[in-house]
């Protein structure tokens, strides 16, 4: 059964061009499903939530927002059909983009050579396909990328952004994305990205938590990374990371459903660099 994820970015087309520009309402789902975006689910199910609430055993690896708590996803089965679409004022600016973050997850085992598994997933302004390409388990995005959009050409004028995604019957696919915005040239969005300039182990993100939690790791140059979690007594709980990992900023989930409550530390080590966290679980 061909699966098909479209995304849309539609351009309001003969509505007033307004001088005051404004971002995306809640573009990093932090205030929840409630804010900025209108949601349409055929199905009622919840399209902006935390990890826990998208978790799922059958998807691997586990999908952690990029920042905070939420993040959005779409996709699914049963012939699925969910949106979130928001009206923003883009800046009178010679240039602005729309970017984004994103990962997908893809239950289908089959190969990539045809449309008829996996997912297509389109970006259109105004009829116009900014982005067309092609989703399968072979080619699936495991780790947050950024990507954007050029949309200069509607600098000025109030556009509608809608995301939205039409499942198939019975091979689900999802996207997630987080940290949506807007911004006057990709200059702005790659100082974001800058490289860090010490190694850093951030507390885990909720602490305490239940059953899952996100580490954040921070590395200035590429470091053979081990990231394990051990319990009171000194045992070994889990191997996290233990691998080379580039420059840049990183972040891990902990899925701590098989542990008992307690406290456990969370040892890094990465080049000279090693530290020790506490968190705790508390079920």
């Amino acid at each position: 059964m061909k699966k098909i994820l479209f995304i849309f970015v539609l351009l309001l087309i003969g509505i007033s061009t307004f001088t005051k520009s404004q971002n995306l309402i809640n573009g990093d789902f932090e205030q929840g499903p409630g804010a900025g975006w209108g949601i349409y689910s055929s199905n009622g199910a919840g399209l902006i939530g935390t990890a826990d609430f998208f978790y799922s055993t059958s998807i691997e690896p586990t999908v952690y927002p990029r920042s905070g708590q939420y993040m959005g996803r779409l996709g699914g089965f049963g012939y699925a059909q969910n949106s979130i679409s928001q009206t923003v004022t883009l800046p009178s600016t010679p240039n602005v983009y729309l970017h984004t973050y994103y990962q997908d997850r893809n239950s289908t085992t089959s190969e990539c050579a045809g449309l008829w598994v996996g997912a297509t997933i389109k970006v259109i302004v105004a009829n116009q396909t900014l982005l067309e390409t092609y989703l399968c388990y072979y080619n699936q995005v495991n780790d947050w990328t950024h990507i954007y959009f050029d949309l200069s050409v509607a600098a000025g004028q109030t556009i509608e952004i809608v995301f939205r995604a039409d499942a198939a019957n019975s091979v689900w696919s999802y996207i997630y994305l987080d940290d949506l915005g807007i911004s006057s040239s990709i200059t702005d969005v790659e100082d974001e990205e800058s490289m860090p300039d010490d190694y850093v182990l951030s507390q885990n993100y909720p602490n305490p938590f239940n059953p899952s939690t996100t580490i954040k790791y921070d590395l200035p140059e590429a470091s053979h990374v081990t990231l394990k979690i051990y319990n009171v007594m000194g045992e070994l709980a889990a191997v996290l990371v233990d691998e080379e990992k580039p420059a840049g900023y990183h972040q891990v989930g902990f899925d701590a459903s098989k542990l008992s409550s307690g406290i456990y530390f969370y040892r890094i080590s990465a080049g000279s660099f090693k530290n020790v966290k506490k968190m705790i679980l508390v079920k």
